[in-house]
């Protein structure tokens, strides 16, 4: 007697559930959820409101959920610290879900829970479609684009002229302000490096008492200076 109670509630399931396409973890629900972990599919010996033929429970991503095979279904958080649920309730000849929040689900659980809904009607559905949604690209706004305009207007800045040590290539100091001397109108002579009477002459025109015991290293600052200050 039992087994044949059992025959017939199977058999109306199977009827009503004939006017809408089969759901997308299949008939007898034993189908995991595309995306699901931990997914156990049961099977009721005897069906009732409370307990439909066929439902299958899981988790989906931060989520767990059950879904039955009278098109209905449940959300709900897998932390301790959430205290929400989704009701899902599908309709199959309409093909469409309501769904019943308790508590303050986010946002993405009831999207997570209208793709239960939409799994529950039709079968087209895809791991993909539980990923979250892309982030759009950025847009424009016109402040941005008038930045971005006036950075692209603002004219370099003139390039130094170039004089003094920017243009001489000599191997030694003493080579380097005997080129710089020429450079001020001096004749220090050859520039080979080595200083003589003439380099010392020379340095005369720009310091006092030139000799062996003035700074090679300062002349050099003083010309260098000199020079780029009437090249400007």
């Amino acid at each position: 007697m039992k087994w044949l109670i059992t025959l017939c509630l199977m058999s109306q399931f199977y009827l009503a559930t004939a006017v809408m396409a089969a759901p997308c973890v299949s008939a007898t629900f034993d189908r995991p959820l595309p995306g699901a972990t931990d997914v156990v599919s049961f099977v009721t010996d005897v069906p009732s409101v409370q307990f439909p033929a066929f439902w299958q429970q899981g988790h989906i991503g931060e989520f767990s959920y059950k879904i039955f095979s009278n098109a209905e279904g449940v959300l709900r958080p897998t932390g301790p610290a959430q205290d929400w649920s989704i009701e899902i309730s599908c309709d199959g000849p309409t093909q469409a879900c309501d769904l019943g929040p308790e508590g303050a689900p986010t946002e993405d659980a009831l999207r997570i829970a209208s793709i239960l809904g939409q799994c529950l009607i039709h079968a087209d559905i895809d791991k993909t479609d539980f990923m979250p949604p892309a982030e759009p690209a950025p847009v424009s706004t016109p402040e941005d684009v008038a930045d971005v305009i006036d950075v692209q207007a603002t004219p370099n800045p003139a390039p130094k002229l170039s004089c003094g040590l920017f243009i001489i290539n000599e191997a030694t100091d003493e080579a380097v302000m005997q080129r710089l001397l020429v450079m001020a109108g001096s004749d220090p002579g050859p520039v080979d490096g080595f200083l003589g009477p003439r380099t010392f002459r020379a340095m005369d025109n720009f310091v006092v008492d030139s000799g062996w015991a003035t700074s090679v290293d300062e002349v050099i600052i003083l010309l260098d200076k000199l020079l780029c200050e009437h090249a400007e």
